[in-house]
């Protein structure tokens, strides 16, 4: 009960900085779509997937493996050991968030050709102040996590926020997308200062004092996860690239519209993955195989129903939110929801990481992007927008397979899959009953809602028992 009180704690403050950063990011973005208008939205979009996406080259998988070993070492009482991977990882870590940073810079000009846009120029050289600071904010962020303090993440993400809306908003609506770019940039700086307060104030004694030197297996580790880390930013960032290469940074705006949509419940969904990563890491493979039905049951019920929800309400989402400027959008969003589905399983990912089998994760990550960047060039070429969105949501299934399988032949983690598949079947025959009632809108998602609650009850898929067990973790 302990560790499930500890999970549920650790849950709230990701799931609220989550929420927070979610929501106020999906209404800043909302202005800069209305402000920018496609084009702009376009460059800027652009821009900052470049910016994330060299982050990962400044990270090589050392954020990650900050997180694990701060939390095996903490977990076994050895700061000397964390003193030494802290010292070691940050040093590589400023190094190299230098170079990227420089090199971004420097490779603005022949960047934008390749893109053939040459006012793509200037927002990549505000990406290379993005990169410098963003990276730095990851790896403090890292750190408290591995001590389970996802409070001061919260904290960063308030301030954050608030940055963001203090600068980027007013200086986008003067400068435009190289506006919006700069008040990123000032934003994560702001947030560095605050995890870098924090970190001197009350954490500076895992910096002074003895350490021991990092462990051979803490060097494998971080190979593989450099390569994890490079492969799934390329993952998640590729089919945007690729959209403002083959086709035009309007094209960039549109889908980017609806992905920001989609990816804020994403990411709400998969806050799970980064809570859990560092408590998988202080438990064995038994207590993860019979705590895996209860997560895949619970995270399946609630995420399954808001992607068909949320294909179903897409046009009216797009008109509502961006306006008719942005109705390109819909087809793009109608294919994203499903992402939904794949994501209530990304906490499956961790467990190899957690399991020092990272070589598994990096592997998968290759994968997905190899399959995603394929998808992506035959797709796009034949479907434009719509086929950036089918490569990443087939990718994404095709992976989920590969992890099922693989956690199943390496631990012998089984769970059921009667479960998903049960409430995949609810959700289907749910909207088809609700769609054949002639009512408001507003009445049918009320009546789809009661309707898919009857379900669960009379199967008993949702029990007694799995109520006790919401109460119980969540008491103080």
């Amino acid at each position: 009960m302990e560790l499930a009180r500890r999970v549920a704690k650790n849950t709230f403050y990701n799931v609220s900085a989550l929420i927070l950063g979610n929501v106020s990011g999906l209404f800043l973005t909302i202005f800069l779509a209305r402000i920018l208008k496609p084009e702009q939205f376009g460059i800027y979009s652009l821009a900052l997937s470049i910016a994330m996406l060299a982050t990962s080259l400044s990270s090589l998988g050392i954020d990650r493996t900050v997180v694990r070993y701060t939390a095996y070492y903490v977990g076994i009482n050895d700061i000397e050991s964390v003193r030494g991977c802290l010292r070691h990882f940050m040093k590589i870590r400023v190094i190299l968030s230098i170079i990227v940073s420089s090199l971004l810079i420097i490779l603005s000009k022949a960047l934008a050709e390749f893109f053939g846009d040459s006012r793509l120029t200037i927002p990549f050289v505000i990406s290379g102040f993005i990169v410098f600071f963003y990276s730095l904010v990851c790896f403090l962020d890292a750190f408290f996590k591995g001590l389970q303090r996802f409070e001061y993440s919260f904290l960063r993400q308030v301030v954050y926020e608030a940055s963001r809306w203090v600068f980027v908003i007013p200086l986008a609506t003067m400068y435009l997308a190289v506006g919006a770019l700069i008040g990123f940039s000032i934003a994560f700086a702001v947030a560095f200062t605050l995890l870098l307060v924090i970190f001197i104030f009350k954490y500076f004694y895992f910096i002074s004092g003895n350490s021991k030197p990092v462990s051979s297996k803490v060097n494998i580790f971080i190979g593989y996860m450099t390569i994890a880390s490079l492969s799934g930013l390329m993952y998640a960032y590729v089919d945007t690239i690729m959209i403002g290469y083959f086709l035009t940074p309007t094209d960039v705006g549109f889908y980017r519209a609806a992905y920001t949509i989609v990816f804020a419940l994403v990411g709400l969904i998969s806050s799970l993955s980064s809570v859990l990563f560092p408590t998988f890491t202080q438990m064995t493979v038994d207590e993860i195989n019979k705590a895996l039905n209860k997560l895949i049951k619970y995270s399946a019920m609630l995420t399954f129903p808001l992607s068909f929800v949320l294909y179903f309400l897409a046009e009216k989402i797009v008109l509502l939110i961006y306006g008719v400027n942005y109705l390109p959008a819909v087809d793009v969003m109608h294919i994203l929801a499903f992402i939904l589905i794949v994501s209530s399983f990304d906490y499956l990912y961790s467990i190899f990481s957690a399991k020092e089998v990272p070589e598994i994760t990096a592997t998968l990550n290759v994968f997905g992007m190899l399959l995603n960047i394929l998808l992506n060039y035959i797709l796009i070429i034949k479907f434009g927008i719509v086929g950036a969105a089918m490569a990443t949501v087939l990718s994404r299934f095709i992976v989920l397979a590969c992890v099922i399988i693989a956690l199943y032949k390496l631990f012998k983690i089984a769970f059921n899959l009667q479960i998903p598949l049960k409430l995949l079947f609810f959700v289907i025959l749910d909207l088809i009953v609700v769609n054949y009632l002639a009512v408001d809108l507003p009445i049918k998602l009320l009546s789809a809602l009661i309707i898919y609650l009857v379900l669960l009850i009379i199967t008993r898929t949702l029990t007694l028992d799995d109520i006790k067990y919401f109460i119980s973790v969540l008491k103080p």
